[in-house]
């Protein structure tokens, strides 16, 4: 289950838990005033070669 708590860098609202209760507990919040680090994070983690998205091919 997710609970609502506060982003430590930019303090506006988010979730801790698994991610498909956000709707449920972000609900009153608009998604212009959500926190956003997640979403930059993950997309500045996109792209490299290969190796790096899928390690599990490494040898």
């Amino acid at each position: 289950m997710c609970t609502r708590i506060t982003c430590s860098t930019c303090k506006k609202p988010t979730y801790s838990g698994c991610g498909a209760h956000v709707e449920m507990v972000l609900g009153d919040v608009r998604p212009a005033d959500r926190c956003k680090c997640r979403e930059s994070q993950s997309q500045s983690n996109q792209g490299g070669n290969a190796s790096n998205r899928i390690p599990w091919f490494r040898r």
